[in-house]
This record gives C-alpha cells, structure tokens and sequence, in this order.
C-alpha cells in the first residue's frame, strides 16, 4: 500500500453517503439456508471447498496446520506442498523486503478490522480479522524459517515500523470510524490493495511464490464479502486500485462466474438481494 491509496482513500471513499443505518438493517443478516445465525457474505468457487460457516473468509477448507487456504494457507507439514517445506538457502534482499512488507500489512488490515469490528458490531469483520491474524502468522512463520526479523514482534495493535504503512492505517482508521458504509469500503480497498502489492512483489522463489498465491486467493474472497455487504445496502463499490476488469476477473475465480456484488445463489451464504 503506497501514497496513492492514501489519495484513493481521501479522494473516493468519501463519495459513498449512504449509511447502513438508514436502511433500518444489520448489512450481515442471518442465513436462510440452514446455517442458523450465520451470517451470509460470500460465495466460493463450487470446485473448491470453502468454510463451512460461510463466514466471509471462504479461505479453504480448513484442514491446513492452523492456516486457511487450499489445503490451509501453509499446508500440511511434509505434504510436500507446504511453503516452510519449500524453504531452501537464503532470500534476496528484494524477496526478505517483501515478507516483511506484507506482514506489516496483514497485520493493518487484522487491526483495522478489529476496531471496524468493535465499532460497528459487524460480523464480517471479526470473522475476516481472525483469518487476517492466521494470514500474519503464516507470513511470520516463513520469516522465521529464513532466519529473519518480523517486523511486527513486540508491536501493539496500530503500530508500523514502515512510516508508509503507519500513516496508511491512521488515515483509513478514522475514514472507516465514520460510517458502516466506510468501514466496508476501507476493507474492500485494503483487500484490492493487498491483492495489488502481493502481484507486484511476486517472486520465483517457491515458498514467498505458493505463500503469496494463497493469500491473495483469500484476500479476493475478503474483498468479494465486502463488495457483496456493500451492494446489499445498495452502495456499488468502484476499484481504486485494481481495474475493474480485475474486479470481474477476480468474481469469477471467487464465485465461479457472476459479479461481484450481484446475484447471489440460494443455498450457498447468499441469496438473491
């Protein structure tokens, strides 16, 4: 994340005026496909499994060693598709430079969401918080495993050591302690931003490179939760950082085709708005 979210965030954000409360309604109501109080955000792609609560996170299936993602956001230890089982010799400075940015801004989107989540009382943010905090420990696991530094031990919540990614989080904190309709439009951009920055640090190194590929799978499931919360108050969220084409391009991988934010299937977290 650079200055020129910061300038999205101050420059677009704001235009949204529609507050959640004028609609009289929580933007996270209760399944009607069987699922109790849980809440319907998102939808996976049918070929892949996907979090049985429908939680908004749709990381995978689960079963990975404490991680989300296809197979768990590490994998299993010793299936030979786990990113610490890929670890081998040093790092370039360019890739150690990436982990530690992208811990860094797990860790942003984790305290931005809590306090969204506190503020607002909003389910999709305590649900895509606890996957965030899962997502800074996989990318702190693999700092470790080379041997270097996480940025972010013995750090409260809300601090940086990047100046980038302080100033970042302050500004997005107060835009999305102002309205429900913010805080959701923060996520969705955190979650494009994030997807943006893990394209553009992308490595032939196995273990950043499997790492990196699942948590942008899943930041595209938490952005598809957002944008879907969004439209359901009928608020259309426009990309400030990816294109709209990525947008679409990202729907279909999330849902396997469709819109994001459009029609939603019965049956699977959404339905029809």
């Amino acid at each position: 994340m650079r200055n020129r979210t910061i300038g999205a965030v101050l420059g677009g954000i704001g235009l949204v005026l529609v507050p959640a409360a004028a609609f009289g309604i929580d933007a996270m109501s209760a399944s009607e496909a069987g699922q109790g109080d849980t809440d319907r955000l998102t939808l996976a792609d049918q070929t892949r499994d996907r979090d049985q609560d429908c939680d908004g996170t749709c990381d995978g299936d689960g079963d990975g060693d404490g991680y989300r993602g296809r197979g768990g956001m590490m994998s299993r230890p010793g299936d030979g598709t786990a990113a610490l089982d890929l670890v081998d010799g040093d790092l370039s400075d360019e890739d150690a430079e990436a982990l530690a940015f992208m811990v860094e801004e797990e860790k942003l989107a984790h305290d931005l969401y809590v306090a969204f989540g506190d503020e607002w009382d909003l389910r999709v943010f305590d649900m895509i918080a606890s996957a965030e905090a899962h997502h800074q420990e996989a990318v702190a696991s693999l700092l470790d495993a080379y041997g270097l530094d996480d940025p972010t031990e013995g750090n409260d919540v809300g601090e940086f050591d990047d100046d980038g990614l302080q100033d970042l989080y302050d500004t997005l904190l107060a835009q999305g302690l102002g309205s429900e309709v913010e805080a959701l439009t923060v996520g969705a951009l955190v979650e494009e931003t994030d997807i943006a920055d893990l394209r553009e640090r992308a490595t032939d190194e196995e273990s950043i490179d499997l790492l990196f590929s699942r948590l942008e799978t899943a930041s595209a499931n938490h952005l598809d939760a957002f944008v879907v919360n969004l439209d359901r108050l009928d608020v259309a969220y426009e990309p400030e950082v990816l294109t709209d084409d990525d947008l679409a391009d990202l729907a279909d991988g999330t849902r396997g085709g469709g819109r994001m934010g459009g029609h939603h299937r019965a049956g699977d977290c959404l339905q029809d708005s």
